[in-house]
């Protein structure tokens, strides 16, 4: 057997370079003891309910009794093979339609062959408090956090991909790009999700339309521009310049969707990228930075004299200071009243 044939937890048990993995409580306890712990960013108008948890032992015991009383396993293991992450994470405000009561408990399964797969239960804040009377949260199915991975259905085995990109570039290709059929594959799969969300006759609502056209962004942004590139070089064989073709032919014909969405065309992205990739090559390309991402709370300022934030609510709310108007009498003036009265 080779190693590419072994199972990621087998070659994990066999490389001296690697950690074991944790069997025992204890040892997961005293390997998680060693990780920084996650910081929660909170932005302005974010006020969650309840802060991330570090779980004592008595409810690391109300988790692993809550899984023997839901039988919550994985496939092919028992309740009993999981080992609780003491750092349970609060998801009530993070995610749509979530209780705002809701953790995520970390779990790590012990399952011969199974070590490699990671998941997770939702228990309620009470429940974790102890409390006989706290509401349950429906039972969730023990997803693996690589079924999340936007890339999960590209791969052909669960817990990740069996040839990496490193293995793509490792081979010594003697004919076309390596990698380039797995471009090809990330260009067709946007297509395709783009095309079946407008199926849907969902249009740009937010929460359908966002997944299907950030993929086709990112994947017209990286992919798309590497293909065309090595296009203009005659680097791409011919099979991977003829599904070339075909996708563009697919994504021609789908256009009108395109437009409709919002969602960038292939010509002008080519075109940008053939420019840049000239200027590059002459050495006269200047990478310009645009993203400004929000600065968290937990990053900002340090705390200041509100008498000195300037207030830069919008005008429709009364500012500090100013009167407002009741209904039974005329309404006063304040500071800065222009008027045909004033003087």
């Amino acid at each position: 057997m080779t190693p590419k044939d072994m199972r990621p937890s087998t070659q994990a048990e066999l490389d001296p370079h690697v950690a074991p993995r944790p069997r025992t409580q204890a040892e997961l306890d005293a390997y998680v003891a060693g990780w920084p712990r996650p910081v929660r960013n909170t932005y302005d108008g974010m006020f969650p309910l309840h802060e991330d948890l570090e779980l004592s032992d008595e409810q690391v015991r109300l988790v692993l009794d809550y899984l023997r009383e839901v039988n919550f396993h994985l496939p092919g293991a028992t309740p009993e093979e999981f080992l609780v992450v003491r750092w349970a994470r609060y998801t009530g405000f993070e995610l749509l339609q979530e209780p705002l009561e809701a953790y995520a408990v970390g779990l790590r399964c012990t399952h011969p062959g199974l070590e490699d797969q990671h998941t997770f239960i939702r228990m309620s804040w009470g429940q974790l408090m102890g409390d006989p009377e706290a509401p349950r949260l429906p039972v969730n199915e023990p997803v693996l956090a690589s079924d999340m991975m936007t890339l999960a259905r590209y791969r052909d085995t669960r817990t990740g991909p069996s040839r990496t990109g490193v293995d793509s570039y490792a081979e010594n290709v003697a004919v076309g790009v390596p990698g380039a059929d797995f471009d090809l594959k990330l260009l067709d799969g946007a297509l395709e999700e783009v095309l079946a969300h407008h199926a849907t006759g969902k249009g740009r609502e937010i929460n359908l339309w966002w997944d299907p056209a950030l993929n086709w962004g990112v994947a017209l942004a990286g992919r798309y521009p590497r293909l065309k590139y090595f296009e203009s070089k005659g680097r791409l064989d011919e099979a991977t310049s003829a599904a070339l073709r075909s996708f563009e032919e697919r994504a021609a014909k789908a256009e009108p969707v395109l437009r409709e969405l919002g969602l960038a065309s292939l010509e002008p992205v080519a075109h940008a990228a053939l420019k840049q990739a000239k200027k590059a090559e002459g050495g006269r390309f200047r990478r310009r930075l645009r993203i400004r991402n929000p600065r968290p709370l937990t990053e900002s300022r340090p705390e200041a004299d509100p008498a000195t934030v300037a207030d830069t609510r919008p005008q429709t709310e009364p500012r500090a200071g100013s009167v407002t108007p009741s209904s039974d009498g005329p309404s006063p003036r304040t500071t800065g009243d222009t008027g045909p009265d004033s003087s």
